[in-house]
């Protein structure tokens, strides 16, 4: 066969079939493809370079799956943080812990099981002509397909405004594009993602009048659709999606700016039942708590004795014990589940206790199945505010 035919051949066969090229000459495409999948995931964007074969086969589900089967699977933090650029240091944090307009941000990856930690550029044209800052107050979610996170909104000072643009990233490509834009401008509104969808709920609009409004994300058509109002206006909710259903807790109405309420309700997102059910008053210590989908269940992370709790999703709102706060948080800053399954845990960002270390964030992992928490070395940089998390098992 020649070059012409064999590029043709790649081009009109999926991998695994017989006409398509070996992956490696000489091996069985299984081998091969358990030889692939034990690359480490910073190195996926260089092998997908190589060769087509290497580079479908990179993209392909089995690929995925044989990175778990042979426990290779990488978990990686996505994190929207204050970033040092300004200060070659880091930057001061302002009364309100929000950051300021004084404050650059950026999207940066914690990889748990590497210890590495970077910021995140990518490749491509977006990610030129994004240049690696993040908007203030963006948000960020993990579509749930095991591939995409997406970066929401926020604020762009240089305008000065909110902005409705949506990037999304595709992880192990190591590729931006630019998404759909959110059909309306918000701030301050919860986001997450499961399924394939990245849902944003509530917020703010320009006038800093709190919405009930809530809007889907499909990250494989590129288009946002409306969902039912919520109940109640909430500006700076709290949103875990977990599969079948997406749970907006807290945040508070416009005439009662940061009294954060307790209340929460649920939206199915299967069925035929397309309303928000609520949930009456379930969201324990409002100001304290960080809420996650941990294992496809919801956990609230505080700090102290009893600080962990996970809801059993039933009317009412009981929670049960799970294991006490990491030790030396003062607060939690923001929690997110990580893994699936027997694996699923959760990683912590949150401010230090030690009165030496007044100010500053640290950041801890607990396995799901072992109430013991391990402390994760953060570097110089990296302990900025967080505005926002998510987590993709790579």
């Amino acid at each position: 066969m020649g070059a012409i035919e064999r590029e043709d051949a790649l081009r009109r066969a999926p991998w695994g079939e017989p006409e398509a090229a070996e992956l490696i000459p000489g091996l069985p495409d299984d081998v091969a493809m358990d030889c692939l999948a034990r690359v480490p995931s910073r190195s996926h964007r260089a092998m997908r370079h190589v060769c087509r074969g290497w580079r479908r086969a990179a993209a392909s589900e089995a690929f995925r799956r044989s990175r778990r089967m042979a426990g290779v699977a990488e978990d990686v933090v996505f994190l929207v943080q204050a970033t040092p650029l300004l200060y070659g240091g880091v930057p001061p944090e302002p009364e309100d812990g929000r950051g300021s307009a004084a404050t650059e941000c950026a999207l940066a990856a914690a990889n748990l099981t590497t210890g590495e930690w970077w910021r995140v550029e990518g490749a491509g044209e977006e990610a030129a002509a994004w240049g690696g800052v993040v908007p203030f107050f963006a948000r960020c979610a993990a579509a749930g397909d095991g591939l995409h996170v997406a970066v929401v909104g926020g604020w762009e000072p240089a305008a000065p405004c909110l902005t409705r643009d949506v990037r999304v990233l595709d992880v192990p490509a190591g590729l931006w594009r630019r998404g759909a834009e959110m059909p309306d401008s918000r701030g301050f509104f919860g986001c997450a993602g499961s399924d394939g969808v990245v849902y944003a709920a509530g917020g703010h609009d320009e006038s800093k009048n709190a919405l009930r409004s809530a809007y889907a994300y499909d990250v494989a058509s590129d288009a946002w659709r409306a969902l039912p109002d919520m109940s109640e206006e909430r500006d700076e909710p709290q949103l875990v999606a977990t599969p079948g259903r997406v749970l907006a807790a807290s945040g508070y109405p416009t005439d009662a700016q940061g009294a954060f309420k307790k209340t929460a309700e649920r939206y199915a997102t299967t069925g035929d039942a397309a309303a928000w059910t609520n949930e009456g008053d379930m969201v324990p210590n409002t100001a304290e708590t960080c809420l996650a989908a941990v294992g496809g269940k919801v956990w609230a992370v505080g700090a102290g004795k009893g600080g962990v709790r996970e809801w059993d999703g039933g009317a009412g709102g009981a929670w049960r014990d799970v294991a006490d706060g990491p030790p030396g948080m003062k607060a939690c800053v923001k929690a997110v589940g990580v893994g699936d399954g027997d694996s699923a845990a959760v990683f912590v960002f949150g401010k230090m206790d030690d009165a030496a270390e007044e100010g500053k964030h640290a950041a801890w992992v607990m396995d799901a199945g072992v109430a013991r928490w391990r402390r994760v070395p953060v570097p110089p940089g990296f302990d900025g505010f967080v505005y926002s998390a998510a987590a993709v098992r790579v």
